[in-house]
């Protein structure tokens, strides 16, 4: 031991911090954010975009950089190099920095200078720098020596919360303090008759009753904004304040934030303020609001700056996520509600339902039996035809595809059915069904190459309709192929249909929340060797002109695969088939993602929409390979981007319960519904998506509670990561392939991410989030790492178990696979997988008298999990929770079944561990034997484990299987 005293043990470097991003500035075409001590440095490419250039590590040493001041140029050149201070608390270092050639190199730094106080704010003064400090003083620096020059106190010695330089020169430099007492204190450190002799302030401006956080002048008009703790954003007429003795009037008091405001800033045409309600909102000068831009998550919008030459506003939050949003004028384009004007004399009756047919025409129907079309581009009613037969009771649909597909299908309550070419609508065709209501139609269309319509009618009957067209395009031709039967229930129609790819199935949602799978040909099935069923039935009742009849369609067949009440009692809304999975939404707030595997369809993952909305209608998928989610938050029909977090679209419709269409095309979005007799049309030119660019991801937007590695995954030459670090700056030994940590994070705001951390980018890519939780999530534990082919399979890749717990007594595991996908820009794609979960009350939710009972679990919260993995083959591992009421509770042996205490004690240390056998696997587990009664205390139950089995879920027992790979 004592050869080792004098060791000198190597000291650890940070090579990624993941901090809130605390500054934020514009050099010319290049941006400076500031992470903790280091600094991201973001250049213009030819595009239109920022791409990150550089990360300058532990320029600031221990200190938070909270603000950029960049030296001007007598030129006005700051294209290829830039003088910038860089301060931070009482921290300040000035770095000369070259961007040249798109190259950046670092010419020149000084030392890192501490200064006595907190720094505000810094102006450089003809080579100087003057600092604004913390108890209302101003220092004059010279970066050259590294020493002070001067330093003038005031003489009111407040603790200072903001405080704004102006000036050139150090005898017009003033000082705006914004002071602990509420106020603005103005005064001019020049007028000090000798050093440290304190100067009285000029003025004293009085309006906030919060402490103000943030303030900026525009010189150009003499305004002057503030940003306070009330809430609020004041606007002042100033004039110039290097004149002393000004007027100063209060202009403008504007109220939009939710939460304390900490940063403002004035640009020529607008006002941009952000807050802690992680909103950024751009105003005029008049105090109006224009654009709201919402996205960040956690405890707020910590900084940010403007491009004024490009439009653009770039925020940084306290999730370590930094954006960049246009301007009106630039960017979106602007939409709004407006009504159709239908109502008239010429047009009598009650409008029934509405649809969309494209995103340029609307159709309508009246409780008249009358189908009107508007054209967007005409701007006018016109009657397509009336039938008297379907005014007491209609349902419209229009079929989808690109802009012009014209059809539409209506339905009565008799079992009849009508078809109608929207160009044509003299060549419409009838059917008759069914012998009584028909309660839902939908759409199934394959590319242009095959299109279905399905009608459900009584008794869960569901009537599959092929529509195709005459070669000279004028008539269609309607003939039914087959019927399906659903699975018993109160309220047995179907919602939703969509082809699965190549076309074989049919994936259809129900009004009882399952998810059946069909052959969308019955031949089918003895070729694919799937289970189906037929039913013998009495067939259609009769059929109109243009329709046909085969051998199918007097046998109802059965589904192949069901996943039953997946969504719960409220249905299903929407089936979408893309990139080789099944996207399904309902009712209960949720959107799965299912796989279908051998003719079966299987639970990937379950994913919750924003919080509040409890009615996900749909979802679509963007050009850029995004997802958006459609749903209805209280009164307000909302599109929601799970990847930005953000509410892309918001309009007041009144809710869902009434009738509406939504239509997306690459031109535009629209949203059609009904109101007080009219058809209410919301049209957002580009489609779903807004033009804003995620310069970084976000990670969490509350404490980070838990980090687990998962593994290491070593990519070659052919999927290089992309770098910002220059060929010539790479360290010795950091040549050759790449290497990509793989990293689980849990946070307090309910989500878990999986990250890939570069060694050779100095860069975070969150590849996926996982939202089951409802509570926050304390502790992760990770086991069973592998590659998705088996040891065997050279290819980069990983798997790996993962469980999770945390509030509300809650646990979930499933399974991850991270497999290279060069089309993203971290080079990797993550899948997930939903194995089981398991509450300790939720038995409890289901019971419906339990208020009037008192619950036995108490609201648990699991704080750390353990891992055991036994080297027996085919037992699973044992996972170990310590749980905030002092037990301790563990899953083991078979991973069907859970471990639970079957009562709740806060003494678990009374309690003996033994050894007993598994009661389905053998395997062994442990229970804790109940000691006898007089040794425990008055009124604390005793603690005995019970096997208790998970669940019926149908993610009860899913896995990867052997060999799979993603769907392509």
């Amino acid at each position: 031991m004592e050869a080792h005293e004098d060791y000198v043990w190597p000291r650890a470097t940070s090579e990624l911090i993941l901090l809130p991003v605390t500054g934020l500035e514009c050099v010319g075409e290049r941006l400076l954010a500031g992470e903790g001590p280091d600094v991201l440095v973001y250049s213009l490419d030819f595009a239109g975009h920022l791409r990150m250039m550089k990360r300058v590590q532990n320029l600031l040493g221990h200190y938070l950089i909270h603000g950029f001041r960049v030296r001007p140029e007598p030129n006005g050149d700051l294209d290829s190099e830039a003088m910038v201070a860089v301060f931070g608390s009482k921290g300040l270092r000035i770095v000369k920095l070259s961007w040249g050639q798109g190259r950046f190199r670092e010419l020149w730094r000084s030392g890192l200078w501490n200064m006595s106080d907190w720094i505000w704010d810094a102006r450089w003064l003809e080579g100087n720098i003057a600092l604004a400090l913390g108890h209302n003083s101003v220092v004059l620096y010279d970066p050259v020596i590294g020493c002070i020059l001067q330093e003038v106190p005031c003489t009111d010695r407040c603790t200072l919360s903001s405080a704004c330089l102006i000036g050139d020169t150090w005898k017009e430099l003033t000082i705006v303090a914004g002071a602990v007492s509420n106020q603005l204190l103005v005064w001019y450190p020049a007028t000090a008759l000798m050093d440290n002799k304190p100067v009285a302030p000029d003025r004293r401006v009085s309006g906030h009753v919060g402490v103000i956080f943030s303030m900026s002048y525009l010189e150009s008009k003499g305004l002057l904004a503030t940003a306070s703790e009330d809430r609020s954003v004041r606007i002042w007429k100033v004039g110039d304040l290097r004149v002393p003795g000004g007027r100063v009037q209060n202009i403008g008091h504007c109220f939009g934030h939710s939460a304390r405001v900490w940063q403002v800033k004035l640009l020529e045409n607008y006002l941009i303020s952000a807050g802690e309600d992680c909103v950024c909102l751009v105003w005029s000068h008049e105090g109006e609001i224009l654009q709201a831009f919402r996205g960040h998550q956690g405890r707020g919008i910590r900084a940010i700056a403007a491009h004024e030459r490009q439009a653009w506003v770039i925020t940084g939050g306290d999730d370590s996520g930094i954006r960049l949003w246009h301007l009106v004028g630039r960017g979106y384009p602007g939409s709004g509600v407006s009504a159709l004007c239908f109502k008239s004399r010429s047009r009598p009756g009650a409008l029934k339902a509405v649809t969309l047919a494209g995103s340029w025409r609307v159709l309508a129907v009246t409780d008249t039996g009358a189908l009107y079309l508007y054209d967007l581009e005409v701007k006018c009613w016109e009657q397509l035809l009336e039938d008297k037969r379907f005014q007491s009771y209609c349902l419209l649909e229009a079929a989808p595809g690109p802009e012009g597909f014209g059809l539409c299908a209506m339905a009565n309550g008799e079992g009849r059915v009508k078809v109608v070419p929207i160009n044509t609508p003299t060549a419409s065709v009838d059917l008759t069904l069914f012998h009584g209501k028909v309660y839902s139609v939908s759409w199934a269309l394959r590319g242009y190459e095959e299109l279905l319509l399905l009608a459900s009618g009584p008794g869960g009957m569901v009537a599959c309709l092929e529509i195709s067209a005459a070669p000279s395009g004028k008539a269609i031709f309607v003939k039914e192929r087959c019927r399906y039967l659903l699975p018993p229930s109160k309220q047995r129609w179907h919602t939703c249909s969509a082809f699965l790819p190549p076309g074989d199935f049919l994936v259809c949602g129900d009004r009882r929340g399952s998810v059946l799978l069909f052959p969308s040909r019955p031949a089918l099935l003895k070729d694919l060797g799937v289970g189906g069923k037929a039913v013998v039935g009495t067939g259609a009742p009769g059929v109109g002109s243009g329709s046909g009849g085969d051998e199918n369609a007097s046998a109802e067949w059965g589904p192949v695969s069901a996943l039953h009440s997946l969504h719960g009692k409220q249905g299903v809304t929407s089936v979408t088939c893309h990139g080789g999975y099944v996207y399904t939404t309902g009712r209960d707030g949720a959107y799965y993602q299912l796989f279908v595997r051998c003719g079966q369809l299987q639970p990937v993952l379950r994913q919750k929409s924003c919080r509040g909305m409890n009615w996900v209608a749909g979802l679509r998928m963007v050009a850029d390979g995004n997802m958006v989610i459609l749903g209805f938050h209280a009164n307000e029909f909302v599109v929601w981007s799970p990847r930005s977090h953000e509410k892309l679209h918001i309009v007041s419709c009144g809710g869902g319960h009434r009738s509406w269409a939504f239509s997306d095309t690459e031109a535009a979005m629209a949203f059609a519904y009904l109101k007080d007799g009219d058809v209410m049309l919301y049209r957002a030119l580009g489609g779903c998506t807004r033009p804003h660019v995620i310069l970084r991801e976000s990670l969490h937007g509350r404490e980070i509670t838990c980090v687990k590695r998962v593994g290491t995954i070593i990519l070659g030459p052919e999927f290089e990561v992309p770098s910002f670090v220059q060929p010539d700056h790479l360290e010795p030994g950091s040549e050759g392939p790449s290497l990509i940590d793989i990293v689980i994070t849990c946070s307090e705001d309910t989500t878990i991410c999986i990250l890939a951390l570069p060694t050779a980018t100095g860069s975070a890519r969150a590849l996926t989030a996982v939202c089951n939780h409802i509570s926050s999530v304390r502790a992760v534990a990770v086991w069973g790492i592998g590659t998705p082919g088996g040891p065997q399979d050279p290819r980069p890749g990983l798997t790996a178990h993962v469980v999770s717990a945390g509030g509300r007594a809650e646990m979930h595991c499933f399974s991850i696979m991270v497999t290279l996908d060069p089309s993203t820009p971290s080079r990797l794609a993550c899948h997930v997988m939903h194995l089981s979960s398991h509450r300790l009350d939720e038995d409890w939710d289901r019971l419906r008298n339990r208020r009037r009972m008192v619950k036995v679990d108490p609201e648990t919260r699991y704080m750390s999990l353990a891992v055991c993995e036994f080297d027996k083959p085919g037992l699973g591992p044992l996972v170990a929770a310590a749980c905030s009421d002092g037990a301790v509770r563990t899953r083991g042996g078979s991973c069907s079944s859970w471990l639970k205490p079957s009562t709740t004690s806060g003494v678990f240390s009374r309690s003996t561990p033994s050894r007993m056998k598994h009661p389905t696997s053998g395997g062994d587990c442990f229970c804790v034997a109940q000691p006898p009664m007089a040794a425990w205390p008055s009124g604390i139950s005793p603690l005995c484990w019970t096997m208790a089995p998970l669940p019926s879920s149908p993610q009860r027992t899913l896995a990867f299987p052997t060999g799979w790979a993603p769907p392509a």
